[in-house]
C-alpha cells in the first residue's frame, strides 16, 4: 500500500520533478548534464548525486570523490527537489571592465618593446579606458594573455667577507 499525504498547492512545484521520472531517465539526464558541464564542481554534485541513485552509500561516495558526507546529503536533498538546478552553480560572475575589443587593442599596444611593464599597463589602462582594478592579478592575466611573461627580479645579497 502506498502512503498517501497531502501537498499543498504553493509547494507541488517543489515536488514535481521526481514524481514522473524514472531512475534511469535521472541517471541518463545527470550522465548529460556531467558530459556537457564545464564546470567540475557542477560535475562533482552530479557524480554525487548518480552514485547515490545507483544505491552507493554516503561513506562510500565521500571516499570515491573526497566530499564530505553532507555534501553528498545536501546535493541529493537539492536535486530531489529542484532536479538539475539544484545541481547548477548560482554564481554567474561579475561584468567585465573591458570588452573583448579593448582586450585586444591593449593585447597589441603591449606587444610593442617598450609597453611591456607592468606600471606602463596601469597607466594605459587608466588614461585611456578608465579601469583601475583593485588585484594585480587582473594586470597579470592581461600580460598574460598577451603572451608577455615575466619574473620578479630578486635584490642581490652583500656577502660580508
Amino acid at each position: 500500500m502506498e502512503p498517501k499525504f497531502f501537498i499543498p498547492e504553493e509547494h507541488k512545484q517543489k515536488f514535481q520533478y521526481t514524481s514522473n521520472v524514472t531512475q534511469t531517465e535521472r541517471i541518463n539526464e545527470l550522465n548529460d548534464f556531467i558530459f556537457k558541464s564545464q564546470d567540475v564542481r557542477e560535475c562533482k554534485r552530479a557524480e554525487a548525486v548518480k552514485l547515490r541513485l545507483l544505491g552507493i552509500s554516503y561513506q562510500d561516495i565521500a571516499k570515491k570523490l573526497g566530499v564530505s558526507i553532507g555534501f553528498v546529503a545536501k546535493f541529493q536533498r537539492q536535486y530531489t527537489a529542484r532536479g538539475l538546478d539544484g545541481i547548477k552553480l548560482k554564481y554567474k560572475g561579475s561584468k567585465a571592465y573591458l570588452t573583448p575589443t579593448q582586450k585586444a587593442e591593449i593585447v597589441h599596444w603591449i606587444n610593442c618593446p617598450k609597453n611591456c611593464k607592468l606600471s606602463a599597463l596601469k597607466r594605459h589602462l587608466q588614461d585611456n579606458y578608465d579601469v583601475a582594478f583593485k588585484s594585480k592579478e587582473s594586470y597579470y592575466q592581461i600580460l598574460r594573455e598577451s603572451q608577455i611573461y615575466w619574473r620578479q627580479g630578486k635584490k642581490d645579497k652583500k656577502h660580508k667577507n
